[in-house]
């Protein structure tokens, strides 16, 4: 099972001082856990980037890989430039892969968020 993990409300100087003990621990060649994880600043730019449309498009494609984006739009019954604009975006979030040959699809089953109230 692919899980993403997301987190919003954790400040860049966090996320900041995380990449650099984590770099740090590989230089002095201690392991390093992968972290397969999403930082968003606040709830107003997740919900910004994680719409409806995007997630029923990463549901389409976690049950049906697509030949390219205009047989997805098809079956998503959704406009060809919308949709393309929508797995750029998810693509460059690493949620949806885009093959060679132009093929779509999502190895993401589950995607879990902490939402900070308070920092």
């Amino acid at each position: 099972m692919a899980r993403t993990e997301i987190t919003v409300g954790q400040s860049l100087r966090e996320v900041a001082k995380e990449v650099a003990a984590a770099w740090k621990a590989a230089e002095a060649g201690q392991p390093v856990a992968a972290d397969d994880r999403l930082v968003f600043r606040d709830w107003e730019t997740l919900c910004a980037v994680l719409t409806p449309k995007r997630l029923d498009l990463l549901r389409h494609l976690r049950r049906s890989p697509e030949s390219g984006i205009r047989p997805l739009a098809r079956a998503l019954g959704r406009d060809v430039r919308r949709v393309h604009a929508d797995v750029v975006a998810l693509a460059e979030l690493g949620l949806v892969v885009r093959a060679a040959d132009g093929g779509l699809s999502s190895e993401v089953d589950e995607i879990a968020s902490t939402i900070r109230i308070a920092a």
